[in-house]
């Protein structure tokens, strides 16, 4: 299991204070499927949750990620042991305006 986690909080170098909301797109850049658990938490706990299959060379989408200018952590959990082939792009938006891009090297990375 790998694990990929964003924060966001007032002040921080990714400020919470200015993001409406989110899109997450995860591609696998592999040549096996595996299965990502996304989850969203915030002040009063889990906000989001959703399970993806990413198959081989696809990539899928997750839009419109409400974080209402609050602090949150997404958190990404994968079945697999590795990040080599699991690429991930945050959007981060206000009023559906981008303000910001991040990626798998933005977060912070648990084996």
């Amino acid at each position: 299991m790998s694990i990929l986690r964003l924060e966001s909080a007032p002040f921080s170098p990714i400020d919470c204070r200015y993001i409406e909301s989110c899109d997450i797109e995860v591609t696998n850049g592999g040549t096996e499927g595996f299965e990502m658990l996304v989850h969203g938490y915030g002040n009063q706990g889990l906000f989001y949750v959703q399970l993806i299959h990413v198959s081989p060379g696809s990539t899928v989408p997750l839009y419109d990620i409400l974080t209402g200018y609050l602090p949150f952590q997404l958190v990404l959990v994968t079945n697999v042991n590795h990040y080599d082939h699991t690429w991930v792009t945050v959007r981060v938006r206000d009023h559906g305006n981008l303000i910001a891009l991040y990626t798998q090297e933005d977060t912070i990375r648990t084996l």
